[in-house]
């Protein structure tokens, strides 16, 4: 799922003129899952016509997907249990480069989930001037990237369970490690009348089930059921799920 901000630096120039700027990432997600050599790295290219001075921040999300989320900010990579290179660079038009993740965590027995934020900044636009009387504002429009890496244990298995109401769905993730709901729609439960026909849908979006957080949906009946398609590890293929 893409997460990202958009970060706009208004400067005052002489005339009107749009400016534009791009830069490209290859993934917004890493995944170190069970098993496999936890390091990775993501790539960056300046699709624009300005140098970037890239700066890159790691931060580890304590209780994510519920209401006490919050980013927590540590200097010291073994504390992190992330290390990030590197944290500065300068990137020329057409320029690629690679930013190399490693996970520092062993023997775990949950997720630990983290964001990485590639913010790039521009120097001075020009312009041409074309009525000095004119004073207007030129924007310039950056897309700060945060890149999700999920850290996994060893025995990594997600536990959906389903409690339903009269109104209500409530899909909890009683596993160690969370996986990601998506394309999801609320259907009746009844079976069509005919092969042409199809349950009444209403779609609900996606959502990532962290470990210990729960989905609550609002339904239409008590026999509404959840059909969407689930996806566990980065490099395994969605299936599709019904629940409950």
């Amino acid at each position: 799922m893409v997460h990202f901000r958009s970060l706009c630096t208004a400067l005052l120039l002489c005339g009107a003129a749009p400016a534009s700027a791009q830069l490209a990432i290859d993934r917004l997600w890493v995944d170190f899952e069970p098993n496999i050599t936890p390091r990775a790295d993501v790539i960056i290219r300046n699709e624009s016509k300005d140098r970037y001075y890239i700066t890159v921040a790691p931060s580890e999300i304590i209780n994510p997907g519920t209401a006490a989320e919050k980013r927590v900010d540590e200097a010291d990579p073994d504390k992190l249990g992330l290390l990030v290179t590197p944290n500065r660079l300068i990137l020329e038009p057409g320029g690629m480069r690679s930013i190399r993740i490693v996970s520092l965590n062993a023997a775990l027995t949950s997720d630990r989930i983290y964001r990485v934020r590639i913010s790039p900044q521009v120097g001075d636009i020009e312009t041409t001037q074309s009525n000095p009387a004119n004073h207007d504002m030129a924007i310039k429009l950056l897309a700060a990237y945060d890149v999700l890496v999920t850290a996994r244990p060893h025995e990594a298995k997600a536990h959906l369970v389903t409690s339903q109401g009269d109104k209500t769905l409530v899909i909890r993730n009683d596993g160690n490690t969370n996986l990601l709901l998506f394309d999801g729609e609320l259907c009746a439960a009844q079976q069509p009348k005919a092969k042409t026909d199809t349950p009444a849908c209403q779609g609900v979006g996606s959502h990532r089930m962290y470990p210990g957080t729960s989905w609550e949906l609002k339904t239409g009946s008590s026999t509404d059921v959840l059909r969407a398609r689930q996806r566990l590890f980065a490099s395994t293929e969605p299936k599709s799920v019904v629940l409950p």
